[in-house]
């Protein structure tokens, strides 16, 4: 037996495999589900461009969480909400409309929220390379849900000494995702007075910055 391990044959064989197993040991380390918060730095932003006006109201008040697993991106899950009252338009009387029992009616429809129910367009996450997805999810406001589709592209940032030295302890998300929205869908009638000023077709924008828990 102990000729065997004299053998400089074996040793080789035994190095092979101990650097097959290295190459491994990265990716089932960060195969691994983790969740991410949403932090500072986001914020949902909805859009109106009607024949006679463009509006844009914008909520920096972004709360929610993401279950990712940067190798397995497809069982992706997550939902975000921002409180209505926090959508800022530029007026403050038309943001008082808006938050008011005639449109959004924050007072009885406090959030709006988007349910991630699905992930697309990839299989995995590149550290540091932006990667196209399409999610598909759930959105709810003025009590209403439905299905819609976003196209998003996604950053993951891989906890490192360079985020450590910003305060960020774990893993760093960026995404930025846009979709469309039928105020009609939602029970939201534009009222006639505004109609060529509010679209009911309204965009929404939503720019994700999410940080895991630092190992």
């Amino acid at each position: 037996m102990r000729g065997f391990w004299q053998n400089p044959s074996v040793w080789s064989w035994v190095a092979v495999a101990v650097a097959i197993a290295s190459s491994f040991a990265p990716s089932l380390s960060s195969a691994q589900a983790r969740e991410f918060r949403v932090s500072s730095g986001s914020r949902m932003q909805f859009v109106s461009d009607a024949p006679l006006e463009r509006i844009t109201g914008v909520s920096t008040n972004v709360q929610g969480t993401l279950t990712i697993d940067p190798q397995n991106v497809g069982a992706s899950r997550g939902s975000v909400q921002v409180p209505i009252s926090s959508i800022r338009t530029g007026l403050d009387l038309r943001d008082e409309h808006l938050h008011g029992s005639g449109w959004l009616d924050a007072g009885r429809f406090p959030n709006a929220s988007l349910e991630i129910t699905a992930v697309e367009g990839a299989t995995a996450l590149t550290a540091g390379a932006v990667t196209r997805l399409t999610i598909r999810g759930r959105f709810t406001v003025h009590g209403v849900t439905r299905d819609v589709v976003a196209q998003a592209q996604v950053r993951w940032i891989p906890a490192s000494d360079e985020l450590r030295a910003q305060g960020i302890t774990g893993d760093l998300i960026r995404g930025q995702a846009a979709f469309t929205v039928n105020l009609p869908d939602h029970d939201v009638s534009v009222n006639p007075l505004v109609r060529l000023k509010v679209s009911d077709t309204i965009r929404v924008n939503i720019t994700i910055r999410a940080v895991s828990n630092g190992s």
